[in-house]
């Protein structure tokens, strides 16, 4: 039975990773073996773990047996899986090197011809434990009745829902009507630059932050300059004071994970009040945090200014295809991207909108959260217990929240050298300066432990072999 169970929650995992593009020239079963095969080599699923029959996995997939019959006898020949007698299917326990490669790919150059096998990059989809059974009776549910004409801002009941969401796990005072829905944080934050900030305004953004957001402001004629980051958050005070807007990450920065504290965060609202400048306030790795977080600037700025916008998504809580994004604005800010938010749905994406309201209104969900939350705490003390003590290490940060840990690297250890070391053990770790984007903040000697998209027992073999390498670059422990 527990055989049964654990193969049951493969199948629902296999099914929230893989999205089959129908009309697409690659054959489907060719395209759902692409696709496993990458489940495989990113260790989403590990080896020695147990295929689910091809009857289960095509009743999941909506597609026909012989499809998934012919995807796992491409995987059997590619190396990847094998087919254990009178037991299933099975992900090898050992992948040969020829495994690694697309079929037909020719030889790599020798520097990358080590499989990949952990990813450890921010922002990667997750699936545990997602209720498939929920999502599909919320899709019957909010396709039960005809659609009407699309709700700009958005559902009316996805807007109450995400409200409600918000004053449950972030303690923020959100009101529907201060609520927009997007596809994702990448719209809400093109949508804040192409409307609330005007061509040749000079915003002020974190430096080290993630590129897209450099990339979003820039296509849209904004100057950026720099704002280092401490231990506190972001350097308020040194916010030159031409600046129109300031794009900030408060509750767990990317990439170095810290929180912007209390007093800087009213600060950075008093700057807003004085001198009218827009405070964007990237706040999507809130989710499933088990400290107490300072107040938001959201809610901070309540009786001070209505120049201050939240941004968020749903995407840890929902398969990557149907992420959904929103903006809380108030005043002449909401006016503003209300008038300009032509979302162009069709009835399609209005009943996804419904289903996505029904699944964040339900009991489950609400369940799934708290199960998160203690998962994501027991992940992320695994990273501190195996590398906050080792002598390769200066300090971690994030460690309280959030879905990734900063390692930073003692001067004499250099992260080059430990980022080449995990890859010949097949981990990818990304570097801080992939993030340092102004060439005018000192770079920092770190990378990033990732782990939300991880089981415990994945990431806890790959932080083995981290810790392995360390010891062989900070041989005298003495």
């Amino acid at each position: 039975m527990a055989s049964r169970r654990g193969m049951m929650r493969t199948a629902t995992t296999l099914a929230i990773y893989v999205e089959l593009a129908r009309g697409s020239s690659e054959s489907m079963a060719a395209q759902l073996a692409r696709q496993l095969r990458q489940a495989v080599l990113d260790g989403r699923l590990p080896p020695d773990t147990r295929l689910p029959s091809s009857r289960t996995l095509a009743e999941l997939l909506k597609v026909s047996r012989p499809v998934v019959q012919e995807a796992y006898r491409i995987l059997e020949a590619g190396d990847l899986v094998e087919s254990r007698r009178r037991s299933g299917t099975y992900v090898r326990r050992a992948l040969r090197e020829k495994a690694a490669r697309e079929p037909g790919e020719g030889k790599p150059p020798a520097d990358r011809a080590r499989r990949t096998l952990v990813d450890l990059s921010p922002d990667q989809p997750s699936g545990e434990d997602f209720p498939v059974p929920v999502w599909r009776a919320a899709w019957r549910r909010a396709a039960h009745r005809i659609p009407g004409a699309v709700e700009i801002p958005g559902e009316t009941v996805l807007r109450r829902a995400v409200a409600a969401h918000l004053r449950a796990v972030r303690g923020l005072e959100a009101d529907p009507e201060n609520v927009l829905i997007t596809t994702g944080v990448r719209q809400s934050l093109d949508l804040v630059a192409a409307v609330a900030i005007q061509p040749g305004t000079v915003a002020a953004v974190e430096d080290p932050c993630l590129p897209t957001v450099i990339r979003l402001l820039r296509q849209h004629d904004v100057t950026t300059v720099p704002v280092p980051v401490d231990a506190d958050g972001a350097l308020v005070e040194t916010v030159p004071h031409t600046v129109g807007a300031v794009v900030v990450r408060p509750s767990h920065q990317m990439p170095l994970g810290v929180e912007l504290s209390l007093s800087r965060r009213r600060a950075l609202v008093e700057l807003s009040a004085a001198r009218g400048a827009l405070i964007v306030e990237d706040d999507r790795d809130h989710d499933f945090s088990e400290t107490i977080r300072p107040q938001s600037l959201w809610d901070l700025s309540r009786d001070r200014t209505d120049d201050v916008v939240y941004v968020g998504c749903l995407c840890r809580l929902l398969p990557d295809v149907v992420c959904t994004g929103y903006i809380l604005a108030r005043g002449r800010r909401l006016r503003q991207l209300a008038e300009h938010l032509s979302l162009r749905q069709s009835g399609t994406v209005a009943v996804a909108q419904r289903a996505v309201a029904e699944m964040l209104a339900s009991a489950e969900t609400r369940v799934r959260v708290d199960r998160l939350r203690h998962a994501y705490q027991a992940k992320r003390q695994l990273v501190v217990d195996a590398l906050a003590r080792h002598p390769a290490v200066e300090r971690l940060s994030g460690a309280q929240s959030g879905s990734h840990v900063h390692v930073e690297l003692r001067p004499e250890v250099h992260v080059d050298h430990v980022i080449r070391a995990f890859e010949t053990k097949g981990i990818v770790a990304p570097a801080t300066t992939r993030y340092e984007w102004s060439g005018l903040v000192p770079a920092r000697n770190g990378f990033l432990v990732s782990h939300n998209h991880l089981t415990e027992a994945v990431l806890s073999r790959a932080l083995g072999k981290m810790i392995r390498c360390l010891d062989h670059l900070v041989p005298c422990l003495c």
